[in-house]
């Protein structure tokens, strides 16, 4: 369903097409590391912690 707002200035008439949809999908957490591991790692979720160089050749943290 589309909702028309009655105040709303569009600048190319009816014709808009939206500018993004965004899609998030529910994340199931089910793990967790220790307290000790989490700040060791830099994060509170396992499936978060992604080695270096994974990221790509042109990598550069430093």
């Amino acid at each position: 369903m589309v909702t028309i707002c009655q105040n709303a200035v569009s600048p190319c008439g009816e014709g808009c097409m939206r500018n993004a949809y965004a899609f998030v999908p529910v994340q199931r957490v089910t793990r967790f590391f220790d307290y000790r591991s989490a700040l060791v790692s830099g994060s509170l979720f396992p499936d978060l912690v992604i080695p270096k160089g994974s990221y790509g050749p042109k990598e550069n943290f430093s």
